[in-house]
């Protein structure tokens, strides 16, 4: 059932409702983004050699760009695909900083860093939920962040509930996001950034991809949020003549600059003065793109930009003009460090238990790798006429754990990248809380399966029982692992899951081949050994051997006549590990534990960062 735009009171917006609020508008001026290239590389034809051209192309995606959004007033951003209607939101909502020209003002003022982030909500094309929370559940974790603890919980919680009905999604509040509908999602997306009620909305097609009556629903709700005080800017790709009645304002965009800004009703009478006549009966929105996709060196285009470019400024700044804010009353985040990292450990540990397919299937393949490794290698632990068989139980052990660790990690991020970048431009927690979220979410999963995996494999292939050597092989299992999770989750955070796939393999096969294993130290050439210095397999095989070798272990016992490794000083000569020093093998995982650790934190870092 379609709402009755013209009532006021046809969705209560209670205590979201602004009040007496006094209007003010968004300004924008000179804005312009550009983005380099390389040329591609060109031959020299007259002397038949390869240069190289290394000098840099621009390209100009928005040019001078004015204009100013009012409070109360739907805006809607058309314009044809490749004409910056998108680029222009991530530059107003500062998510795109690099290469950036121009002026931000609320009211004539130069907008602070600090507050254009608490002013300015930015919802992009792409809906990002998490689909093992319901739709109530997403926005009570999005008001623990967004809302600071001076609210107590009934508070938010009627806020919640309030929303639920303001945007129409009281219906299907305890159905999965994994399972409402497009529009659904689209309003669900809307209200997760309303609950901190930001007095500019920036919205990114919030109609793309639904039929006519959700686009029509949408566009409703986003209509009467404007009627309250609020700015609500739009991108629009092609709105029918009954969506359009409901935009105030229209900003026309064609390749990179304006050529209509104001009133909705006004826009075919200021084509007309230019020779651009829209056809009776014909939807202005449609003639308003054909315009903009005329060629630029039409003249009626050309006057048009003319006349829309005439309040351009006579200075060029060097960045977007964006005041550092020196007003210590608006912080960034409504938690600290340590209470954003407890509402990210309950919303993990929930969306973990619902959704827990990964964290089973990782478990059940150690469990069925571990027991086919127990039969290949039954009783050979205390076995010296097969201790080679069971040093290779040790190696085997390492690449399971690394293989399930990093396979499973790699999977981490590019699941949770989406919304992980968004929550965080939009404040909601810090790279810091997340990280650590991260790190101890990912600790305990690592520790029971990697656990289960060693525990069934020690116990059936007979290692000793004595706590020193179960500890000590424990300790080295778990960094082996541990490395391998920041190992994956660096992958991930780079590339692709393919390549990450791809990547993990490329780089555990030269180093399980310097391992000390497959080539001892003894074997390996001038020019090898520096990397059996460098591999991380190496220390931790190191480690395992020296854990069920050292510690001044008895002689094994030998089943035959004869065993030449009954005395393991012989076998740990022969293996070019005469004197282990097991601490010093610890000390190198934990270097390339804190190393990888960094670069998993960089990484993520400059996801965020860049556009």
């Amino acid at each position: 059932m379609m709402l009755a735009i013209g009532d006021p009171d046809s969705i209560p917006m209670e205590s979201l409702e602004s009040t007496n609020v006094r209007e003010f508008e968004l300004s924008f001026r000179n804005v312009s983004y550009g983005v380099k290239h390389k040329r591609e590389p060109r031959t020299n034809g007259a002397t038949r050699l390869l240069h190289i051209v290394q000098d840099r192309t621009h390209s100009v995606i928005l040019k001078n760009l004015s204009g100013s959004f009012r409070s109360g007033r739907l805006v809607g951003i058309m314009g044809p695909s490749g004409a910056g209607k998108s680029t222009l939101l991530n530059v107003l909502s500062g998510f795109k900083k690099n290469n950036v020209t121009g002026q931000l003002m609320v009211d004539g003022q130069r907008l602070s860093e600090r507050r254009s982030r608490k002013v300015i909500s930015y919802t992009q094309q792409e809906v990002c939920l998490w689909s093992a929370l319901t739709v109530e559940e997403s926005l009570r974790y999005a008001a623990e962040f967004k809302l600071p603890r001076t609210i107590d919980p009934q508070q938010k919680d009627a806020r919640v509930r309030e929303l639920l009905h303001i945007l129409g999604l009281a219906g299907c509040a305890d159905t999965l996001t994994s399972s409402i509908s497009g529009g659904q999602a689209k309003r669900l997306s809307i209200g997760l950034e309303l609950l901190s009620d930001p007095k500019v909305m920036l919205l990114d097609e919030p109609t793309s991809g639904l039929d006519t009556v959700a686009a029509y629903q949408v566009l409703a709700h986003v209509k009467q949020l404007a009627a309250r005080g609020r700015v609500i800017a739009c991108v629009i790709h092609q709105p029918n003549s009954q969506q359009l009645l409901m935009i105030d304002d229209l900003y026309v965009l064609a390749k990179g600059r304006r050529i209509y800004s104001g009133p909705t009703g006004e826009m075919v009478t200021q084509f007309a003065r230019f020779g651009l006549e829209c056809p009776v009966f014909h939807n202005p929105a449609d003639y308003a793109l054909e315009v903009a996709s005329l060629d630029q060196e039409d003249e009626r285009l050309k006057r048009l930009m003319m006349e829309e470019e005439k309040d351009i400024f006579d200075y060029n700044p060097p960045k977007l003009m964006v005041e550092k804010s020196v007003d210590g009353s608006y912080q960034r985040y409504a938690l600290s460090t340590l209470q954003q990292l407890g509402v990210l450990l309950r919303r993990t540990a929930r969306c973990t238990l619902r959704d827990s397919y990964q964290f089973k299937a990782r478990l059940l393949i150690n469990i069925a790798i571990a027991l086919i490794t127990s039969v290949a290698f039954y009783n050979t632990g205390n076995n010296a006429d097969r201790i080679l068989a069971n040093t290779a139980v040790l190696i085997i052990n390492l690449y399971a754990i690394f293989f399930t660790s990093i396979v499973s990690a790699v999977l981490v991020y590019p699941r949770e990248s989406a919304c992980f970048v968004l929550e965080s431009k939009n404040n909601w927690y810090s790279l810091r809380a997340y990280y650590l979220a991260k790190i101890v979410v990912e600790l305990p999963t690592l520790i029971l399966s990697s656990s289960v995996f060693f525990l069934i494999v020690y116990y059936f292939t007979a290692q000793p029982f004595e706590w020193l050597r179960i500890g000590t092989f424990a300790l080295v299992c778990l960094m082996f692992g541990w490395i391998s999770q920041m190992l994956g989750l660096l992958l991930g955070s780079i590339m692709s899951v393919q390549n990450s796939v791809f990547v993990s393999i490329l780089i555990m096969v030269p180093a399980s081949l310097f391992s000390g294993f497959f080539v001892p130290l003894r074997d390996a050439s001038v020019l090898l050994k520096p990397l059996l210095y460098v591999s991380f397999v190496r220390y931790a095989f190191e480690g395992a051997v020296h854990a069920i070798y050292g510690f001044d272990r008895a002689d094994l016992e030998c089943p035959e006549v004869f065993c030449y490794f009954r005395q393991l000083k012989r076998f740990l000569e022969f293996v070019s590990m005469p004197d282990l020093a097991y601490g010093y093998d610890l000390l190198a995982l934990l270097g390339w534990i804190v190393l990888l650790m960094g670069a998993v934190y960089f990484s993520l870092r400059r996801r965020i960062k860049q556009d």
